[in-house]
């Protein structure tokens, strides 16, 4: 039977919400002291890793729809990274699944290493040679200051603290490092979609457990220690079904147009969001 739980506010603590929409039986809530979004009540942890065992495979999925599906921003990724890092270094990537994003920056002469807690999709980024531990990152054992880069694609909003996980990958790496993350948006689209009392699945609850808008995320990386936080539109993802191609393509093209014409000051709402930290030295956290 699965045990549910209620949480507070992952970035203030805070338990004063209201209400933004009900999906698959569960509510996602907003903060009304910071704004966060995010499932309330949940899955306990050990409900949520039984999920989360073949979440790569759901609706027919494979290793190669998965490629396909993040390729642009996995090469997007990778010349950001070469350009701030001419020199290359050690790279993780948190979440790492088949290990594409890995198998990318190793070919480049990286140190990369990915942590990933599912078994089935490390069995196929092993066969290919590449340096992955079967764990959550918040399980890991890596020494402090030890990595340039860490990435996340997606990963943030489906961990039960990612406040937590932000300040372990903020003493995994060197000062000077950086973190490179990505986070869906997907509020300001249910809520417009609720005017018009369209139906949608757009949170995927129980997966997500979190929504992250450009001002929530920079709060929770600024409380983990992190500083010169940069929040743009990056390359849109690539899904298998037609439809759904064509809305991340416009929209996330769209995006970056806005983002550029505006020269950096506007971020389109409801599409997925990069961002890039730093590790100073100074905002070292006790």
């Amino acid at each position: 039977m699965n045990s549910i739980q209620q949480v507070n506010c992952n970035i203030c603590g805070v338990d004063d919400t209201s209400l933004i929409a009900v999906q698959n039986g569960y509510r996602m809530v907003k903060c009304k002291n910071c704004g966060l979004v995010y499932l309330n009540s949940r899955p306990d942890q050990q409900t949520l890793l039984k999920l989360y065992a073949d979440y790569h495979q759901r609706e027919g999925k494979d290793e190669d729809v998965w490629a396909r599906l993040m390729e642009k921003n996995f090469k997007e990724v990778s010349l950001l990274l070469h350009k701030i890092f001419p020199e290359k270094g050690k790279i993780l990537d948190v979440g790492c699944g088949y290990g594409h994003f890995i198998e990318i920056m190793q070919d480049c002469g990286w140190f990369a290493q990915g942590v990933d807690p599912s078994s089935g999709t490390l069995y196929h980024a092993k066969r290919k040679g590449l340096n992955v531990i079967e764990t959550s990152v918040d399980d890991s054992s890596f020494p402090d200051n030890f990595f340039d880069v860490v990435t996340a694609f997606y990963v943030l909003e489906h961990l039960p603290d990612p406040l937590s996980t932000a300040k372990k990958i903020f003493e995994m790496l060197k000062p000077g490092g950086v973190i490179v993350i990505r986070v869906p948006h997907t509020t300001p689209i249910v809520r417009f979609l609720s005017v018009f009392t369209i139906d949608n699945n757009l949170y995927d609850a129980p997966y997500h457990l979190y929504d992250f808008s450009p001002m929530t995320i920079t709060v929770l990386l600024k409380k983990a220690g992190f500083s010169l936080i940069q929040v743009m539109p990056g390359s849109p993802t690539l899904p298998p079904k037609r439809f759904e191609r064509v809305i991340s393509l416009v929209s996330g093209y769209f995006s970056q147009v806005l983002f550029v014409m505006s020269r950096g000051k506007f971020l389109l709402p409801g599409t997925s969001k990069t961002i890039i930290a730093v590790k100073q030295i100074e905002n070292r956290v006790s």
